[in-house]
């Protein structure tokens, strides 16, 4: 009987950012849960002009579409340009692995810190009493709650108090956002001599972000604020989920992630791996001999 070697496998396992991984679909399945939760239900009254658009029922960006082009086209970019990028990498696969963890923990943590601020607040959208439907004689005047509003589409009532943050734009500037980061890091737009038509490939995510959030304001589906909100909290996620991976992109490196962690030591200190928080590589090289003795 061949004895499996669980160091062995543990320490590949960690190599390939196996706990990251787990804990991206972890936040996946609370993003789920958070959305058949019922969100906030505000008070309101039917003279408000905030509330009091159409409702539309052809979108010019639907959920669908916002996923896609926010996610699947930022998976295709990587997967088609890491292996062209890095063909002479030893590494590639590192590089791919990190890229799409990276993409991955920017989407899927905006989608769960944007549905869980949505049932918290519970703000109107500009098309709710569209949605509600009103009972005839509902005072104008004062405040009311959900008990007025007579659309048995339970759906669609729920989802008129779900206006802040956008989700569209929150996701927007997650994916594309984190894209137009990456892009720069692997282009190396931020060094010196650098082409300008490398910055331009960087910039083009950024005004997909933007052009879906205004969408979202055509539609009457979300008020300023919202957009402003979604795309503020989207960018912060994107850019961390970026710069815990990469390094800053005016390193000399910058287009690699940094290098793959060593699976922890069980006795004393942690390990020393090549990453470049390093003054220079004899510090670096000096480090290891230390944690080699």
């Amino acid at each position: 009987m061949v004895d499996f070697d669980y160091e062995r496998w543990a320490a590949m396992l960690h190599r390939a950012y196996f706990i990251d991984w787990a804990f991206v679909f972890f936040l996946l399945a609370g993003f789920i849960q958070l959305t058949h939760m019922n969100p906030f239900f505000s008070m309101f009254t039917l003279d408000d002009p905030s509330i009091q658009h159409p409702y539309a029922t052809t979108e010019r960006v639907t959920s669908i579409n916002g996923v896609i082009y926010t996610t699947v086209i930022g998976v295709g970019i990587i997967v088609l340009f890491t292996p062209l990028l890095h063909r002479r990498n030893p590494n590639m696969l590192h590089v791919l692995n990190v890229s799409l963890l990276s993409l991955a923990l920017s989407v899927i943590l905006t989608e769960f810190a944007t549905e869980m601020f949505k049932n918290m607040i519970g703000r109107l959208r500009p098309d709710f009493l569209a949605r509600c439907l009103p009972a005839p004689g509902t005072p104008l005047h004062e405040l009311v709650g959900i008990e007025v509003c007579t659309n048995p589409n339970l759906q669609v009532l729920y989802d008129g108090f779900r206006s802040t943050p956008s989700g569209h734009s929150s996701n927007g500037w997650a994916g594309f956002g984190w894209l137009a980061a990456w892009i720069a890091g692997q282009l190396k737009v931020f060094h010196p001599g650098t082409e300008l038509f490398r910055t331009m490939l960087a910039l083009i995510p950024l005004f997909g972000a933007a052009l879906i959030g205004i969408s979202r304001i055509e539609d009457y589906r979300h008020h300023i604020t919202d957009i402003l909100f979604g795309g503020i909290l989207g960018s912060l996620i994107a850019w961390y989920s970026y710069r815990k991976y990469f390094p800053h992109l005016g390193k000399r490196n910058c287009n690699m992630p940094h290098a793959a962690p060593e699976f922890p030591a069980f006795y004393g200190r942690e390990p020393v791996v090549e990453t470049d928080y390093y003054d220079s590589l004899d510090d670096m090289e000096a480090a290891k001999a230390e944690y080699s003795d």
